[in-house]
């Protein structure tokens, strides 16, 4: 690869500002589009090991003044400027399943979709289905408003019209590294070593589409517009480093966590705080949506995948599994999820927060919102870990453009 011409040498220390996501100590992994390799598929497959000495290695570089990063000849074949690449999905998403394992979650939709229960099964196993892995787009890539089959407003008859009832979903993304093979399962104290890390996931949903095409056999199209995933993979090094594995909390839960299942029971678990807010009119008008947190989730990351391997599909470097809405319960909130300990704003979807858009929420700087509508931008950040030792995942972003004209 040619070398660049830096726009200013870099000198030792390297410098990051504070309250950076990327401190030293988080050392991200991703693509962007002079990167020699399309995807992280291949360096995540190697052993636990040899990624962890190759993040020490970046470290030890980046901390060393004698490194060839801070060599003249050198920083032009190391170091490109931010401004001057463009970031690609990390890596190549071969599978895509999305898991549903918020009780808040699961408890509200429900409710607002006429059931009088959460669904008994909810509490033995992380409820998930497969979805579609040729939707995963990286963060900034406009999210065009869907089509769908539904009811007409007036008529009632079925036809296809683009969706009016758009949402987001605030969700985590794991990303499988060492592959299992088909026929094999790994039960939840032993998936560490097949996750290479997490990326923030926003899976966007078209709530007429799904409600009308669900029942009985789930989601189609309506979860099929976009899934957004940011382009920086946190290594789980690094988030135990910064403190985000922590001793799952089982007290007072039936089933999940508290599994009597040995192949679904981990003692392991994440806290990683995440965060969406609203973009309107090119940024004339912004606002905070939600906080939450994926500890408050009842099943755990970990667990997830250990269920998905029990049947023996397999899995492959590279597949993409999301946690699910993170929404919190007031209870859950008053543990540091929510700005004001009102659940309203620790619920990681619109059709929660606004009761299925019946009662649009006031977010202040005259902006409310029901569902989204065309030029609206979410964003999504996460951060784990506090003071010295806190780290981050960036931004997921993505903007809403108007349906397209439909190839009749």
């Amino acid at each position: 690869m040619p070398a660049i011409t830096m726009p200013e040498f870099v000198r030792f220390p390297l410098s990051v500002p504070d309250g950076s996501p990327f401190p030293v100590s988080n050392i991200p992994f991703g693509i962007f589009s002079t990167a020699l390799d399309s995807s992280l598929n291949r360096f995540a497959e190697l052993p636990t090991d040899a990624r962890t000495k190759v993040r020490r290695d970046i470290q030890n570089m980046i901390t060393d003044a004698t490194s060839p990063l801070y060599d003249r000849e050198e920083q032009g074949h190391l170091l490109f400027p931010y401004e001057d690449v463009e970031l690609h999905l990390p890596m190549k998403v071969g599978a895509f399943s999305d898991f549903m394992c918020s009780l808040e979650h699961v408890t509200n939709g429900g409710r607002l979709a006429g059931a009088a229960s959460v669904p008994p099964n909810f509490f033995h196993l992380p409820l998930g289905y497969n979805g579609r892995a040729s939707s995963v787009v990286v963060s900034g890539t406009p999210i065009a408003r869907p089509y769908g089959m539904m009811p007409g407003k007036e008529s009632g008859i079925p036809g296809l019209m683009p969706s009016k009832r758009l949402d987001y979903e605030v969700e985590m993304g794991i990303f499988i590294s060492k592959p299992v093979r088909y026929g094999e399962s790994v039960p939840a104290r032993r998936t560490r070593d097949h996750i290479f890390g997490l990326v923030l996931l926003n899976d966007w949903s078209a709530r007429d589409i799904q409600m009308y095409e669900m029942t009985p056999l789930g989601p189609f199209n309506g979860k099929a517009c976009g899934t957004s995933i940011s382009p920086w993979v946190v290594s789980l090094d690094a988030l135990e480093e910064s403190g985000a594995i922590v001793t799952a909390e089982v007290g007072g839960l039936h089933g999940g966590k508290a599994t009597s299942v040995k192949f679904l029971a981990c003692q392991d678990d994440l806290d990683i705080e995440v965060s969406a807010s609203i973009s309107r009119e090119n940024g004339k008008y912004s606002a905070p949506i939600s906080r939450s947190n994926i500890k408050h989730l009842h099943w755990s990351p970990f667990q997830m995948v250990a269920h998905h391997t029990s049947a023996g599909c397999g899995l492959s470097a590279g597949d993409l599994l999301g946690t699910g809405t993170l929404s919190s319960s007031q209870e859950q909130a008053g543990q540091g999820a929510g700005e004001n300990g009102n659940d309203v704003h620790n619920l990681g979807c619109l059709f929660e927060l606004t009761e299925n858009g019946t009662k649009p929420v006031d977010l202040g700087d005259n902006l409310s919102i029901a569902w989204l509508e065309d030029g609206d931008k979410i964003i999504l950040e996460g951060w784990a870990g506090q003071g010295s030792r806190r780290i981050g995942f960036g931004q997921v972003a993505g903007i809403v453009l108007p349906a397209r004209p439909l190839d009749e």
